[in-house]
């Protein structure tokens, strides 16, 4: 899952998700160090009895936030079984009417599945059938109530777990070193890893505060954008993710998986700091706000506004994917050539959102449209509202938080993009109509998509018209160009900062493009090519400058002018001349 350059998003998304590429086994049960690992000391000792909580049973969980499933895997014992161990579990505390579990997990390259047993108060004989790490599953109704379990565990072998409250990274050292099981436990304040140990000792030696806190700020950052925290939803249970032998990363009902291959990304400080796309991409699965914000074709969409947002904060207001190269419409490769692509589909061609030719999708693109394309729209939306501060800064959380408390039972697919529309000019109060037209969202569509699965989305005209009247209510935004706002641009709208320039320099031409020098115009947030009355070209501000110290305009045989366009919409002619003015003047002059 990759990556908005358009390439944006280098966006295999999850068709990389299901590659399979070779698979490395080397960790085929307990490795040699694990296996001459010291015999317990105080500090393995103080795995065998604990004090484990209950949290809300998951599908009651997953109920109320419209979302998949989070950990199964709380409360980890540390204490690593074989099969055919004798286990005494000894629960001090009396349970109740509530029903905890002892449950073994084998997530080794061998994994042999897992097996649960239930809990009384007093002792318990268990024999395990499965090798793998031990958990107390304890799910209930009456989480918030339900009495806290002393147990202490006999027998199986104390590997322990790393818990950032109560470990510094002296002790995320030792427990490696003196692992027992393939796996170690990582027990975050928002997620839960379970990686190989291996791995770890390879890309993680030292800092083990440092890998879960960046995994907890990722999850703390895609509940801010959920508005859990606004709402009072941010849940106690954790999130989930571990280590998966086959296929590349992926989401299902576990959590997020990730191919042993791929902990060079997912287990190495420094890389997920410069690139946390497919870490976001993939929890993002699981917070996917479902249906209403995951119909057809957004599958490998809305969960990627995590990403970007991820993205966003860990580089410091900078999006990694905008400076990657991508085609334009015309097929040349740019920095920016993604989002000039997706403002042609859609302003241009007049392509349907969800359906519209992208860099990724030369061919096939009506049933199932490039995944940039879709995902840029909004996007643009989110740097508007939150980044640029241009309204509503809860716009996302807002409109999830209606999504999570509407009935949507029965309701189309063609009705969740509709209510998305109508609850995005209602959370703004801002009639957004004529962005939603211009991105090819508001358009009668009727089409069998293509997505993980296939399904018929239908807007009719009168629907159309219906949103229409009602977003009537709210007035225009500030701005009539949102979709032409990009990460280097934020500012243009946040600031309101008008275009200036001077006819007919700073430009330097070259075949059939001008490249437009940002020390002579400045503040246009994008640059319009035309042919008379004919709007033929877009560039997004800095389109192909890595310093972003220039914007490169394509100027085909037979174009006319080029206009520099203002936050506000207004446009201030570069060269050339408009159709109705003198061709011996300039139409507009702005000074520095």
């Amino acid at each position: 899952m990759n990556a908005l350059s358009l390439s944006l998003i280098a966006f295999s998304f999850c068709t990389l998700c299901f590659a399979e590429p070779g698979v490395s086994t080397n960790l085929s049960g307990r490795s040699p160090a694990m296996a001459s690992a010291t015999p317990e000391d105080a500090f393995h000792k103080n795995f065998r009895t604990q004090v484990y909580e209950a949290y809300q049973p998951l599908k009651s969980l997953a109920s109320q936030l419209k979302t998949g499933t989070y950990n199964q895997y709380e409360n980890p014992t540390g204490i690593y079984f074989q099969a055919g161990d004798t286990i005494i579990v000894n629960v001090a505390t009396d349970i109740g009417e509530e029903s905890p579990r002892l449950l073994i997990m084998d997530f080794g390259p061998d994994g042999k599945g897992k097996k649960d047993y239930p809990l009384k108060t007093g002792e318990n004989k268990i024999t395990a059938e499965v090798p793998g790490l031990g958990y107390i599953s304890y799910y209930s109704d009456h989480y918030k109530t339900a009495p806290k379990l002393k147990i202490t565990i006999q027998g199986g072998k104390a590997n322990g777990y790393f818990d950032p409250v109560k470990h510094s990274n002296r002790e995320w050292k030792k427990l490696l070193a003196e692992a027992v099981s393939p796996i170690l436990d990582i027990k975050g304040r928002k997620i839960q890893l379970a990686f190989p140990v291996q791995a770890l000792k390879k890309q993680c030696p030292d800092n083990g505060l440092e890998l879960i806190g960046l995994y907890d700020r990722i999850v703390a950052l895609e509940h801010n954008f959920m508005g859990l925290g606004k709402y009072k939803r941010t849940p106690k249970n954790r999130m989930f993710a571990r280590v998966i032998w086959k296929g590349y990363m992926y989401a299902d009902g576990i959590g997020a998986a990730f191919n042993n291959n791929t902990m060079r990304k997912v287990a190495n400080v420094d890389n997920i700091k410069a690139n946390s796309w497919g870490i976001a991409h993939e929890l993002g699965h699981v917070n996917q706000v479902r249906p209403g914000f995951k119909w057809v074709c957004t599958t490998e969409t809305t969960n990627n506004l995590y990403s970007l947002w991820i993205s966003y904060n860990f580089a410091k207001g900078k999006i990694n994917q905008e400076a990657r190269k991508a085609k334009d419409w015309d097929g040349n490769k740019l920095i920016g050539g993604g989002i000039n692509c997706y403002l042609h589909a859609a302003l241009i061609a007049g392509e349907q959102w969800l359906c519209q030719r992208g860099p990724d999708r030369q061919a096939n693109y009506e049933f199932d449209g490039d995944h940039g394309s879709k995902l840029l729209p909004l996007w643009q939306l989110h740097q508007y509202f939150n980044i640029a501060a241009m309204g509503n800064r809860d716009f996302y959380g807002d409109i999830l938080e209606r999504i999570r408390t509407s009935n949507d039972k029965g309701l189309s697919d063609g009705d969740h993009q509709l209510n998305f529309m109508k609850y995005a000019c209602d959370v703004s109060k801002k009639n957004l109509t004529p962005f939603f037209k211009a991105v090819g969202m508001l358009k009668p569509i009727d089409k069998r998509l293509i997505d993980y699965r296939k399904a018929q989305l239908t807007i009719t005209q009168e629907q159309c018209d219906a949103i229409e009247a009602y977003a009537k209510r709210y007035p225009l935004p500030a701005s009539p160009v949102i979709y032409y706002i990009s990460s280097g641009t934020t500012d243009f709208y946040k600031k309101r900062l008008a275009v200036k320039g001077l006819f007919n320099q700073g430009i330097t031409e070259q075949g059939r493009t001008r490249t437009i020098n940002h020390d002579i115009w400045k503040n246009a947030v994008a640059f319009e090519t035309y042919a008379g009355e004919e709007l033929t070209h877009i560039a997004v501000w800095g389109t192909n400058s890595e310093d972003k110290s220039s914007t490169l305009v394509q100027y085909p045989e037979g174009s006319t002018r080029i206009e520099a366009v203002s936050w506000d919409g207004k446009r201030t002619l570069v060269t050339g001349t408009r159709p109705t003015q003198s061709k011996r003047a300039p139409a507009a002059t702005a000074s520095l």
